[in-house]
């Protein structure tokens, strides 16, 4: 499989941002400037994926996915091109969630060893529980 890197260079002429006016901090800066981000990427009609690719964007990105439409949104800084850097950034960390691979698991048996030592264990602490108990006079 190639890289991330290589990938986000080459969908990055697909992606469409979008600004918008942030919340939160920056005082009269935040009701003048739109420093919001918003990535839009249609991966559907995107020509560097494989079907599976674009499967697994559909079913592993729900959150940012609508229809056909990936959004991710960034209001970090008051820099708009620190947000859209940001954004960037967040779609790569987003596909390589997406295409990781888990390994099988591999079965695997406990050894013999292991089962007599836990065994031995058992035993050897019955045997100091009873030597706790009360002697019982009956039994002489």
């Amino acid at each position: 499989m190639r890289s991330l890197t290589v990938l986000i260079e080459q969908i990055q002429s697909e992606f469409t941002f979008e600004t918008s006016r942030s919340s939160g901090k920056g005082g009269q800066h935040v009701n003048k400037t739109e420093s919001r981000v918003t990535l839009v990427w249609n991966f559907s009609k995107s020509e560097s994926l494989t079907e599976e690719e674009m499967e697994l964007i559909a079913t592993k990105c729900k959150t940012y996915v609508s229809g056909d439409i990936l959004r991710i949104s960034t209001e970090e800084n008051r820099s708009q091109v620190k947000n859209k850097k940001k954004s960037i950034y967040k779609l790569k960390k987003l596909l390589e969630e997406a295409f990781h691979k888990e390994k099988p698991r591999k079965k695997s048996r406990v050894p013999r060893s292991v089962k007599e030592k836990r065994i031995k264990n058992k035993k050897q602490q019955g045997e100091i529980k009873k030597t706790r108990k009360k002697i019982d006079k009956r039994d002489f």
